[in-house]
């Protein structure tokens, strides 16, 4: 029944501190000094040029690669590349953190 599969399918902390609780279960972080603050991340995306920093930030909003092309009034293609720049930058900078 429902009730099973959903009993079945949630996650108990059983750590002391509970600090699991924060994180993803894939994350592959055993604790939470070891995940990036919301704040260092944004920070890093904040220092992007505006022509990288802002199709970034609206696909990470949920924006489509078409909606952000169409808004910015620049080529799918151009979008395309800048975002994948922009987590490239990303990935670098915090190649470190794994």
């Amino acid at each position: 029944t429902y009730r099973r599969v959903v009993r079945s399918a949630t996650v108990i902390d059983q750590t002391d501190d509970l600090y699991h609780l924060n994180l993803s279960q894939d994350s592959g972080l055993e604790t939470p000094e070891g995940s990036f603050g919301a704040k260092e991340i944004t920070d890093a995306i904040n220092e992007f040029p505006d022509k990288y920093r802002i199709p970034f930030s609206m696909h990470v909003a949920g924006y489509k690669y078409g909606e952000i092309a169409e808004k910015m009034q620049l080529p799918l293609g151009t979008i395309k590349s800048r975002i994948f720049f922009a987590r490239q930058q990303l990935q670098t900078r915090f190649a470190d953190y794994r």
